[in-house]
């Protein structure tokens, strides 16, 4: 009886994310703004079944997925890359960028030389 205190299965996730909804904050707010422009844009009834069609549709992608699953699937389609620089993260490089190389010479020292230049090191 002692030893089925100690066969208990440990959690694959120990820190969870919060969740509201079945969504985290971010995604929250996410569909939010997006049902909030279409209410002003369109019509009232097509922003709230977008909404409540995006909040079904983030609860099945991320379903038993690791945290940044979609922010990786956007990254491996290009999508991170349509964004504006303002929007982007500053320390993802774009995907024509295959080869950080520290010698000279490579194709790709080039362009991750210049999109590295304008940045600052981290303090």
């Amino acid at each position: 009886m002692a030893t089925s205190l100690y066969r208990r299965p440990c959690p694959r996730t120990l820190d969870r994310p919060i969740q509201v909804f079945g969504l985290e904050p971010e995604d929250l707010v996410g569909v939010g703004l997006v049902a909030i422009v279409l209410l002003f844009l369109v019509d009232g009834l097509i922003a709230v079944g977008t909404g409540l069609g995006l909040w079904i549709a983030l609860l099945r992608l991320k379903a038993g997925k690791p945290p940044g699953h979609l922010f990786a699937l956007a990254y491996r389609r290009g999508l991170i890359d349509l964004l504006p620089a303002a929007l982007r993260a500053p320390q993802v490089l774009p995907r024509s960028v295959t080869k950080l190389s520290p010698f000279t010479g490579e194709e790709d020292d080039d362009l991750a030389r210049s999109w590295w230049a304008h940045r600052r090191p981290p303090a």
